[in-house]
């Protein structure tokens, strides 16, 4: 009786041991998906391009590009976390909405640049994507959403699974806490270089209060939620002291741009 009760106390002392260790195990970080492999992150990437590239078309215009390209150089000073290479990629849709991809990509719908009252709007929600991909919130996303298993048969060039990243990374909000993040890691980004920082909040509300009747603004408002509490949070954050911003493009430059998305 006493040996069967001491094999049963072992036996609930090794499961007891076994499951406080499993516990304490995060399987996202072990398993490498938190942060996919470099060349594995830039192949999905370059895929999940692919597809976007074989639905809408890429405004290829060289003044677009040198537009988008002084903007990120902009937000690159003083910003060393910021991967280097990054690309912008100008896509012709009529959704209000950008998102980054894995390999430093971030795509801009035409209609969200149209939908900017200023340069310093697009730079906040470009600051805010960057802000996405320093922190690691697309490979996470990705990791507790579709596992190690679909990511792999997605940098295998699996069509449906790369489709399936594309609408999950465009249409779906990241968790709050990782907006938030985002938020306030865009902010500082902002300020660092040099850039007003009232215009990502400027965006923010005026998509949510303005256009909420407009189904071309859903997109944006599903994948970024709770504008109107965060553009408030961002504003508190920012504070109302008066600071002198850099111009980060010129009336002309910016017309450039904007005639582009049309």
């Amino acid at each position: 009786m006493n040996k069967a009760f001491l094999q049963f106390s072992v036996l609930l002392i090794v499961f007891a041991a076994m499951w406080f260790g499993l516990s304490r195990i995060n399987f996202v970080k072990n398993m490498h998906l938190d942060n996919l492999g470099k060349r594995a992150e830039k192949k999905l990437g370059d895929l999940v391009m692919e597809s976007i590239e074989a639905q809408d078309d890429i405004v290829g215009a060289d003044s677009a590009a040198n537009m988008l390209n002084k903007i990120k150089e902009k937000l690159l000073a003083n910003n060393p976390d910021i991967p280097k290479d990054i690309q912008i990629h100008l896509v012709e849709n009529d959704e209000i909405n950008a998102f980054a991809l894995p390999g430093n990509h971030i795509v801009v719908y035409t209609a969200l640049i149209k939908h900017c009252d200023s340069v310093e709007e697009l730079c906040g929600v470009l600051s805010h994507e960057m802000a996405h991909i320093t922190l690691h919130h697309i490979s996470k996303k990705l990791a507790a959403e579709l596992g190690a298993g679909t990511i792999s048969a997605a940098t295998g060039g699996n069509t449906v699974v790369i489709s399936k990243i594309l609408k999950l990374l465009s249409s779906t909000a990241f968790d709050r806490s990782q907006e938030s993040d985002a938020d306030a890691q865009g902010e500082r980004y902002l300020e660092s270089a040099h850039i007003n920082p009232h215009g990502i909040s400027s965006f923010m509300m005026k998509i949510a209060e303005i256009h909420k009747d407009e189904p071309e603004a859903l997109e944006w408002i599903s994948t970024h939620p709770d504008s109107r509490k965060r553009a408030e949070a961002l504003e508190k954050m920012i504070g109302k002291q008066q600071k002198s911003y850099d111009t980060v493009l010129d009336a002309k430059d910016w017309m450039t741009l904007k005639h582009a998305s049309e």
